[in-house]
């Protein structure tokens, strides 16, 4: 009787771990099934918002272009839907990579585990230094009558107040997104800090202060955004540096 008394035990412990393992079997593939569910909709979503906000921006120029909406509307739309491509662009890009939206989300600095007294301190200390380093290229041009012009205040004059929302918070948000979250990574410090001052030479002239200080901007940045991999520091700084733009033409 013991030796069949061992061989039933044998059995039903054979039979429970047999349960157990199909039960798991399943668990990883419902997981695997839903985790493979969330990575499409995330990126038919990515793909959705880009060629919708590509799309309009297309059409924003095709109506300029026949006279259906004037300059100043032409300028809002275009600088509205360009801003929110770049992160637009970017999250599709990661998307077509394989990247689920908290992969990406960490790839592009949005995750990050600085502490939010660093994040200020940093932001400032850049805010700081692109002040002075402004301030300084105007007391340059004074002294040696070299022309640094700008004509950012003429990029915001008799726009919106929500335009000027969108310069001040939103803008830097898409930037810093796009230059420091996804190309620094990508294509380096450097040229991503050259890419970040062409986007800012329609300010001014060919050697303007807004080129030089964006240029200045991104270097630093960059910099910033590679020791922490968080692009809040910079976002901050960059915030800071618009709103002291935009106090300017007040």
């Amino acid at each position: 009787m013991a030796p069949e008394w061992r061989s039933t035990k044998t059995d039903i412990h054979a039979e429970s771990v047999a349960t157990l393992s199909g039960r798991g079997q399943r668990k990883r593939w419902i997981q695997l099934i839903k985790k493979k569910s969330e990575h499409l909709l995330f990126k038919a979503l990515s793909y959705l918002i880009f060629y919708f906000l590509l799309f309009f921006f297309i059409i924003s120029i095709f109506l300029y272009s026949y006279s259906y909406i004037t300059a100043n509307e032409a300028e809002v739309l275009t600088t509205t839907l360009f801003s929110l491509l770049l992160p637009a662009l970017a999250f599709a890009y990661l998307a077509h990579s394989g990247k689920s939206l908290n992969e990406a989300a960490a790839d592009l600095g949005i995750i990050q585990k600085l502490r939010a007294s660093k994040i200020i301190a940093i932001g400032i200390v850049l805010f700081l230094i692109v002040l002075l380093l402004e301030l300084s290229i105007t007391l340059i041009g004074e002294i040696t009558k070299i022309s640094f012009a700008t004509n950012a205040c003429e990029a915001i004059t008799g726009m919106p107040l929500w335009f000027i929302f969108f310069v001040l918070v939103v803008g830097p948000i898409d930037e810093e997104l796009f230059f420091r979250g996804f190309l620094v990574k990508r294509i380096g410090i450097i040229l991503s800090a050259v890419l970040f001052a062409v986007l800012h030479a329609g300010y001014g002239s060919t050697f303007g202060i807004d080129i030089i200080a964006a240029f200045v901007f991104g270097i630093i940045a960059g910099y910033i955004f590679k020791k922490t991999s968080s692009i809040y520091p910079s976002l901050i700084g960059h915030i800071l540096v618009n709103v002291i733009a935009v106090l300017g033409c007040l």
